[in-house]
């Protein structure tokens, strides 16, 4: 059907779909479709992925491979903001805890799965097609690039189901640290595969100095913007500036690591680590500022992921060794992340659910396809990017969902929510005080100062026929009434009132009630039905000590996962 259609919108010329036209379309079809499969209980990024492929060079090309190439800095500054999200998730804290068990668990699913592929490549490449050496070097080369783990697909869906636990650390420390890896693993293996090619190539030694040299570079390059944009942000506290001055160390560090060739995700995730450790206090506004602003981003990063992917090259050779690439890295993963965490004393959620956080690839396996490419000319460079792109479309269509079925599993959704977030979850009769002893216009002035003895409360409603709302009675209503304690027999309830302050319904989120404290300036609101009777009250007071119990209990529950 896609080939039927296609060459309608091929005809259609670049300069009618301009690239904010485009821009438009890929994040309002992007987000509709993330919409959507959210909807259908499936992480958001899988419908982003979906419309991009929909829209795409697999689908009906509207987004073509030049449009995907103009949009490439729009990736790089997308995959940048993810880098320096997950770096912001690595405190010292966080290595003091867990570094040991991030190394192990890292050498471990990353050999595992280098060795698991190489073998299955090599072996049954040469039993079903022949051509012996030619499927080793493959699989030498494919079992490198099997090693790297997308963090951009794997962490949109920590963060949309706002997660948090020893798992999730996990997660974010392996996709944070397996890149180095997997570039140095590439390193090895092209330069062995090169020679049983009898491919010229340099030496072993020099071919592993580059991947230093990507990685050392792109640690100084973070480093040193991340001290530089610690001091800004010590000095300026407008959030305009520190939103101005973070997404501009975010661009610096990603264009001056395209210019020196080193990792810009490395980059970027050094950059992240550095402020979060440096201004633990203040980088939290800083990361909340710089979310906010890249969700759109987001949204269009994984469209064009969708949108690259090209599956009409595949042939039946390509297709039988992406499928034992695909089972090699599946069975790789899964086997070396549980030895790992088992090896490391790693809790028991990180042992039974790791194994299916690590299945997303995408930008530095495709990135290292490409070099392939250019380093093997002809068949096996060309089989390389064909059969990394087809993986590519698998693991990001199962990997989110995977990712998704572990937090479940191991009891960490919903466990990373701020203040606001329990703000706007909450229901005002969640909070409310309904007990309040409510006082009617004709109570004399000596019962209620006998009421205000009794209770701890400093605000009470007045009511009238019907416990509808009259007045309020405050703690200055009171103290203006000691003039005439001589007199309480005689004065009512009526006569010392407030007028009725604002009130508020029962079924309204806490943060539209604490709105309307802050923009009335009041520290209490009655609560009423609609036919304005009286069923409580809400007090300032109240949503603080809410909000500070669900907080600790989130914490107790974090630490109680291990």
């Amino acid at each position: 059907m896609f080939e039927q259609v296609s060459p309608l919108f091929t005809r259609i010329s670049f300069f009618d779909l301009n690239i904010l036209l485009l821009l438009g379309l890929a994040l309002f079809g992007g987000t509709i479709g993330g919409r959507v499969f959210q909807k259908l209980k499936i992480p958001q990024v899988v419908g982003y992925i979906i419309i991009g492929i929909v829209v795409g060079q697999t689908g009906f090309n509207i987004i073509d491979k030049e449009i995907i190439e103009t949009m490439q800095p729009f990736n790089y500054f997308a995959l940048g903001l993810i880098g320096f999200a997950i770096g912001g998730e690595l405190k010292r804290e966080v290595f003091k805890r867990y570094g040991k068990q991030f190394a192990i668990i890292l050498l471990s699913e990353g050999l595992i799965a280098f060795i698991v592929v190489f073998l299955l490549v090599g072996f049954l490449g040469t039993l079903f097609f022949g051509q012996g050496t030619y499927y080793w070097a493959l699989g030498l080369l494919l079992g490198a690039i099997s090693s790297a783990t997308a963090p951009a697909a794997t962490t949109d869906v920590l963060w949309e189901y706002k997660t948090r636990g020893p798992l999730t650390t996990m997660v974010l420390g392996i996709v944070a640290m397996d890149d180095g890896l997997a570039l140095m693993l590439f390193a090895i293996a092209s330069s062995i595969a090169a020679k049983l090619l009898g491919q010229s190539t340099e030496g072993f030694i020099p071919a592993l100095v580059h991947p230093l040299y990507e990685i050392g570079g792109a640690i100084v390059v973070g480093t040193l913007a991340g001290l530089s944009l610690s001091k800004m942000i010590r000095k300026y506290t407008e959030r305009e500036r520190v939103l101005a001055f973070s997404l501009g160390a975010v661009l610096f560090v990603l264009g001056f690591s395209l210019a020196i060739k080193v990792d810009m995700l490395l980059a970027a995730m050094a950059l992240g680590t550095v402020v979060v450790n440096c201004v633990p206090r203040m980088s939290k506004e800083v990361f909340k500022l710089v979310s906010s602003f890249a969700s759109p981003l987001y949204v269009l990063f994984f469209v064009l992921i969708g949108a690259k992917l090209n599956m009409h090259n595949m042939t039946l050779p390509v297709i039988a060794i992406a499928s034992i690439y695909l089972i090699g890295r599946t069975i790789g993963k899964m086997v070396g992340a549980m030895l790992g965490g088992r090896f490391s004393g790693a809790p028991s959620t990180v042992q039974k659910y790791l194994p299916f956080c690590l299945f997303s690839q995408a930008g530095v396996a495709i990135g290292l396809s490409i070099v392939a490419y250019h380093a093997f000319p002809g068949d096996i460079g060309l089989s390389i990017v064909i059969i990394i792109t087809a993986s590519t479309f698998v693991v990001q269509l199962l990997g989110p969902t995977s990712v998704k079925y572990a937090v479940e599993k191991a009891q960490e959704v919903g466990l990373n929510i701020t203040e606001e977030d329990i703000l706007r979850k909450a229901r005002v009769e969640d909070v409310m005080d309904k007990n309040y002893p409510l006082m009617y216009k004709n109570i004399p002035l000596t019962d209620i100062l006998d009421i205000f003895s009794q209770h701890e409360c400093l605000y009470y409603p007045v009511v009238e026929t019907g416990e509808r709302l009259a007045g309020v009675i405050t703690v200055e209503s009171i103290r203006r009434s000691f003039q005439y304690h001589d007199l309480g027999h005689i004065f009512v309830a009526h006569d010392i009132m407030d007028p009725p302050p604002p009130d508020i319904p029962s079924h309204i989120p806490i943060s539209e009630a604490r709105e309307m404290m802050d923009k009335c300036n009041l520290d209490y609101l009655p609560v009423v039905t609609e036919e304005k009777r009286v069923v409580g009250v809400l007090e300032r007071g109240m949503v603080n000590r809410y909000v500070s119990t669900k907080m600790i209990e989130l914490e107790q529950k974090v630490a109680s996962l291990g």
